[in-house]
C-alpha cells in the first residue's frame, strides 16, 4: 500500500501520461461505440477551481467534467460484462483523485480510494445514454507540498471478466517489478514513526533490527494473473495480535475456495496489520557488466510485510484488467462486525499493483560495512510460497545499482538499469 509521509516526495519518478493505441478524444466529449481499443482523454483538476454545489462530490473540491457517450451494438452484453472507467495521474503530485459516474442526476458508480495513483470503475452492462464523469481534486494521505494543478489521463472501455469456460481456478500471477528509485536519503515520517536528521534508518528499524545504513528502495508488486490475490482475516474486537490468513482462490464459475496462507501481524508501532513475509530483497556483488559474482549475497533484508492493496493500474489501456476492488488503506479498519468479531479483506486486483516507497518503513538493506562497488538489487515477491499462484518463476526482478561513499556520512546509490534474469 503506497502512503506518501511527510518526507521529499519529489524524489519520485513521475508517471508518463501517454495515450494508448486509440488517440485521445475530442475533449468536448468521449463516445464507446464498440467493444475495442479504449477511448482516452487527458484533463486537469485544480486546488482553487470552482465548485459544484449540484454534485455533493464537487461541493468543496473543483472536478473536472466529461460527457460520456455509450452507443453500444446490440448483444454487446450478452457475455457479461461492464463499461470500465479508469483514471491514472503521477505519484509526485501528491494527489488522490476521486472518479464519480452519474446519469442524470443519479450516481452509477464511483473509485475513490484515498491512497494510490488510479481509479478505476465498471458499469454493469452499461445502457446506451448519456453519462457524466467527474473527476474530483483531492491530495493523499500525509502530504505535504501537494501540486495545486494535479493532471490526469482517463480512458474508458468495454471489459468483460475471464470466460467461464473451460472451468478453472482463477488463480493471481504475482510479479515484482525493477525498482524505480534507490537511495539513501532520509524519509521522514509516518504513523508515528521518525527517521532522525541525516538517517536513512527510521527509529523502528534501528530499534527492531538494529539497522545502522538503510538502502532504501521501491517496492512494486504486480499481479498478472486472471484472478486476484485475495486475504481475508479476523479478529476479536479489542485484540491486537497475529492471525491466521487464508487466501480466497476464485472459480470461473462464481464460486471460491479459501486455503490457509500463513499469517498477518499488527505493528504497534504503525497501529495495522500486514501480510507476513510478502517480499524479499537481496543485495549481490556483481562485475562491471552487472553479473551477480560470489556464491553468497552481500546483503539480506529481512521478508517484509504489506497491506496490500491495488494502488498501481499497471496495466492502464490494455484489456483483461480488474476494476479497483481492494482500496488502499482498507487494512486500518474492519470491513464489517458482527457481533465482537472483525472481518478484514484486501488484496492486489488482476492488472493492478501493490507498491510501497522507499520512504515507508522496512523498505530497505543494511549495507553498513559493505564496499563501494556495483550490486544487483534482488526482490521476489511471496518468498515462502505461501500463495497459491499460476506461475511461481516469474516472482523475481532485478535492478543494477552503484554504491559509493559507504564508509562516510554520506553514501550514495545510483540507479543503472535493470538486471540480470532472477535465477
Amino acid at each position: 500500500m503506497r502512503l506518501l509521509p511527510a518526507a521529499m516526495a519529489a524524489t519520485l519518478v513521475a508517471l508518463t501520461l501517454t495515450a494508448g493505441p486509440a488517440a485521445s478524444a475530442d475533449r468536448s466529449g468521449v463516445r464507446v461505440t464498440d467493444a475495442g481499443p479504449a477511448r482516452f482523454w487527458t484533463g486537469s483538476v485544480r486546488a482553487d477551481g470552482p465548485t459544484n454545489p449540484k454534485v455533493p462530490e464537487c461541493a468543496a473540491v473543483h472536478c473536472d467534467r466529461l460527457r460520456l457517450t455509450v452507443a453500444l451494438p446490440p448483444g454487446t452484453w450478452r457475455r457479461p460484462g461492464g463499461l470500465q472507467v479508469a483514471i491514472r495521474w503521477a505519484g509526485v503530485t501528491e494527489g488522490a483523485l476521486g472518479l464519480f459516474v452519474y446519469r442524470g442526476n443519479r450516481l452509477v458508480a464511483k473509485s475513490n480510494a484515498g491512497v494510490g495513483i488510479a481509479q478505476s470503475l465498471l458499469i454493469p452492462s452499461a445502457a446506451n445514454g448519456t453519462y457524466h464523469v467527474y473527476v474530483a481534486y483531492g491530495v493523499t494521505f500525509g502530504a505535504v507540498d501537494p501540486d495545486p494543478v494535479i493532471s490526469y489521463e482517463g480512458l474508458a472501455e468495454v471489459e468483460y471478466p475471464p470466460s467461464a469456460r473451460p472451468p478453472r481456478d482463477l488463480l493471481p500471477d504475482l510479479q515484482a517489478l525493477p525498482q524505480e528509485n534507490v537511495t539513501y536519503d532520509n524519509p521522514g515520517s509516518i504513523f508515528g514513526d521518525t527517521s532522525e536528521p541525516g538517517q536513512s534508518c527510521f527509529d523502528s528499524e534501528r530499534a527492531e533490527q538494529g539497522a545502522v545504513q538503510c538502502l532504501r528502495f521501491d517496492q512494486v508488486l504486480e499481479n498478472v494473473g486472471e484472478g486476484p490475490v485475495e486475504l481475508r482475516f479476523t479478529r476479536e474486537t479489542g485484540v491486537f495480535q497475529d492471525e491466521p490468513v487464508a487466501q480466497r482462490i476464485h472459480h470461473s464459475s462464481g464460486t471460491y475456495t479459501d486455503r490457509p496462507a500463513g499469517l498477518v501481524e499488527f505493528h504497534p508501532v504503525h497501529g495495522h496489520y500486514h501480510f507476513k513475509a510478502f517480499a524479499q530483497s537481496e543485495l549481490w556483488r556483481a562485475d562491471a557488466n552487472g553479473a551477480p559474482v560470489g556464491t553468497a549475497p552481500a546483503a539480506v533484508g529481512d521478508k517484509v510485510s504489506f497491506c496490500v492493496a491495488d494502488t498501481d493500474l499497471v496495466s492502464f489501456g490494455r484489456k483483461g484488467d480488474a476494476p479497483l476492488s481492494y482500496p488502499a488503506p482498507d487494512c486500518l479498519d474492519p470491513k464489517q462486525v458482527v457481533g465482537t468479531t472483525e472481518y478484514f479483506w484486501y488484496g492486489i486486483s488482476r492488472g493492478w499493483a501493490d507498491r510501497y516507497n522507499w520512504y515507508l518503513p522496512d523498505q530497505y538493506i543494511d549495507t553498513a560495512g559493505l564496499t563501494d562497488g556495483t550490486y544487483v538489487l534482488f526482490t521476489r515477491v511471496d518468498p515462502e510460497d505461501k500463495l497459491l499462484e499460476a506461475d511461481d518463476a516469474n516472482n523475481c526482478g532485478t535492478v543494477i545499482v552503484q554504491l559509493t561513499g559507504l564508509a562516510t556520512s554520506t553514501p550514495r546509490a545510483d540507479l543503472r538499469g535493470t538486471g540480470p534474469a532472477c535465477t
